[in-house]
């Protein structure tokens, strides 16, 4: 499987979080779970950091479009960098 990092950015003015919650765009967030067990998508790891308004996940994949299917409707929600990345060298590691 490969392992892809996706960063997730949004705005103080666009964030959908607390404390007047937007529970449409946050019932996309609560899909990718599901989203990812549908696709054979394991999510690593999905950190938050509320200040910055920034999300931070590590997912592994057969296939780069298994990630696509589980972010799903969530690309509707800010900006999107999504990196594939691998395990490193044993020099430097």
């Amino acid at each position: 499987m490969s392992a892809y990092h996706i960063t997730h950015t949004h705005t103080a003015e666009t964030c959908f979080g607390g404390p007047n919650a937007d529970e449409e765009t946050m019932g996309l967030w609560k899909q990718v779970k599901a989203n990812a067990h549908e696709n054979n998508v394991e999510i690593q790891f999905f950190q938050v950091n509320a200040t910055e308004h920034t999300f931070f996940l590590l997912m592994e994949a057969a296939k780069y479009s298994d990630i696509e299917k589980t972010i799903g409707q969530c690309k509707k929600t800010g900006d999107f960098v999504i990196t594939p990345v691998m395990d490193p060298p044993p020099a430097l590691f």
